[in-house]
């Protein structure tokens, strides 16, 4: 047997003949082992992996295909390059050859000089897994395996299961009233997107959607970053040319609000990356998309299974009649790498045996990631400042807010930027042009909890170029609390209202948009009739200056002294702060 090694996914109409060939000859093909859907992980990973592509030949024909990866960081270690993208990984060939195929793979791995092999998501009855063992020993590879992720399937088999599926679905009472209740809106379907424009403009939606659904669950989707979203785009164009991808989108009244990004490939039909509108959630258009869907399925003769993919979100439970499950391998040459491998596979069962103690090693983790960060940003010496105020707060502290309150505030001549009411579509625009900033996204989740509630209301301070340079946020005075010396304001006015919580993202710092926003907040309230009051800690001269640029007038202080746990608020006219 041959073997070829690229270090790229050539653009080659014959060897993705070849390759798809070889795919459809498996015993379950899936299209994550495609030519296309490895092309499309190094057009947008190209910035972060190297490939690592190993064709295999007998004879003058393509017998075996590895697309592999390798991170410049962790030059000795190689992994399925699909893995981050992909449900499913494999070695592709058919299963007669598997065996060869791997026993090439691992003495051309040893030519490489390369230590470790990583094979993610490998269906559990590959013939890899039955072959591996085997081959890895007598190459002198060190093998440690784990059970990795199960995947719910709705199976389709013979005439009587589908006959039952469908029973089941007319007659369950809580998806008839989950369809009912959205029903009520207007007028449900589901259509199929297979044109290249329409297919775009979807692709647009699903991902505006996935990262405000993210935001407002605390989390960052993967897709704010430009590497994911490339890999889609390419992805969409690369399986739409094939016939393999299906778009299914939810329509109420012609209006989209649900979405599936799936494909249809090998007699399966795949639930990849489903998502919904924010403002439809109470009607859960996601569950009602996947129950018609299932119907479909369950009337279409060709199809075997449609695949609920990764995850275990209940909702699939409801649908789901089958599992696939998938396993982790890890292959090292050399003893010491080997116990490495199996301390860090017995710790992640461990975690994943007692749930408090992964709770306490994510919280460990965490703590020190944070800890790290803190002393790249700030120095060992703030750190360790920072650390000592923390331990004796509970003992000993005195902390002090300042209030201030504009008068009557005139437009900036200047002020070529406006402030506008903050919507999800901005917590998006501005989550994937703030994608490197940790602190950012923090404060956008914040974001968007705070915007499903009432009381307060967020906007957003534009340059001309249209991205988000800063936040604010604006309440009543009466009542509000201030949660940094844990004190409720005196009632005062109601026309009274407190601007707080601005933030500007770490690339637009230093160029006065705190100052800028605040007093375009300011006269905008005084407008409506509304008197403009905000906020700062004693210490933070930094907002500081930037509240007495913008105009506003100090007006008294309040100061919290905490003695072994009793704490009083005071108020004082006067400061020495500013």
């Amino acid at each position: 047997m041959h073997v070829t090694v690229l270090k790229e996914i050539p653009e080659d109409p014959d060897l993705s003949e070849a390759w798809n060939t070889l795919v459809l000859a498996m015993d379950n093909p899936e299209v994550f082992f495609t030519y296309q859907w490895a092309l499309a992980a190094s057009r947008g990973f190209q910035n972060r992996l190297s490939p690592l592509l190993f064709l295999m030949y007998d004879s003058g024909q393509l017998v075996g295909v590895v697309a592999l990866a390798i991170d410049p960081n962790a030059p000795r270690a190689a992994f399925f390059l699909t893995s981050s993208t992909a449900d499913y990984c494999d070695i592709v060939s058919t299963p007669e050859n598997r065996k060869a195929v791997l026993l090439a793979l691992l003495q051309e791995f040893q030519n490489l000089g390369l230590s470790d092999l990583v094979l993610a998501n490998v269906p559990s009855n590959s013939a890899t897994l039955k072959e591996l063992p085997s081959v890895a020993g007598s190459n002198r590879f060190y093998l440690t395996s784990r059970a990795a992720y199960s995947c719910g399937v709705v199976q389709l088999e013979g005439e009587e299961q589908r006959e039952s599926l469908l029973r089941m679905l007319a007659t369950r009472s809580r998806d008839k009233r989950a369809l009912k209740k959205l029903s009520t809106l207007g007028s449900v379907k589901v259509i199929h997107l297979t044109e290249p424009e329409k297919i775009g403009e979807s692709l647009e939606s699903i991902v505006s959607a996935q990262i405000s659904r993210f935001l407002a669950s605390n989390r960052v989707s993967p897709l704010v970053g430009p590497e994911r979203r490339t890999f889609l785009r390419q992805l969409s164009d690369l399986l739409s040319q094939s016939g393999w991808l299906k778009i299914s989108q939810l329509e109420i009244d012609g209006r989209p609000v649900a979405w599936n990004y799936g494909f249809r490939f090998g007699g399966s039909w795949f639930w990849y990356l489903p998502t919904f509108q924010m403002e439809y959630e109470h009607v859960s258009p996601g569950s009602c998309l996947l129950r018609l869907m299932v119907e479909e399925g369950a009337r279409d003769a060709s199809l075997r299974w449609l695949d609920l993919g990764l995850g275990d979100e209940p909702y699939k439970n409801r649908f789901a009649n089958n599992t696939r499950e998938t396993r982790y391998v890890h292959l090292s040459r050399g003893f010491p790498r080997h116990l490495a491998s199996r301390a860090r596979q017995m710790l992640t069962s461990t975690a994943e045996r007692f749930p408090q103690l992964g709770n306490r090693l994510r919280e460990a983790r965490d703590f020190f990631q944070t800890a790290a960060s803190r002393v790249h940003e700030t120095g060992v010496v703030a750190t360790a400042r920072y650390s000592i105020q923390r331990a004796v707060r509970p003992l000993a502290s005195q902390d002090e807010v300042l209030l201030f309150e504009a008068p009557e505030l005139q437009p900036s001549e200047d002020q070529v930027n406006q402030l506008l009411p903050l919507t999800r579509e901005h917590l998006v625009e501005a989550s994937i042009s703030n994608a490197g900033d940790a602190h950012t996204l923090r404060y956008l989740m914040r974001c968007a909890n705070r915007l499903t509630k009432p009381g307060a209301s967020g906007f957003l301070l534009q340059d001309e170029l249209g991205r988000p340079i800063h936040f604010l946020w604006i309440a009543g005075y009466n009542g509000f609390r201030l949660s940094e010396i844990g004190h409720d304001l005196e009632p005062y006015s109601p026309s009274a209202a407190m601007i707080f919580d601005g933030w500007t993202p770490a690339a637009h710092r230093g160029r006065g948009h705190y100052a800028a926003a605040i007093r375009q907040a300011a006269v905008n309230l005084r407008r409506e009739g509304r008197t403009a009051w905000i906020f700062s800690g004693a210490r933070n001269v930094a907002s500081l200056r930037g509240i007495v640029k913008a105009g506003f007038a100090y007006r008294f202080s309040l100061v919290r002294r905490s003695r072994l746990g009793r704490a009083t608020v005071t108020r004082n006219d006067t400061t020495t702060a500013i």
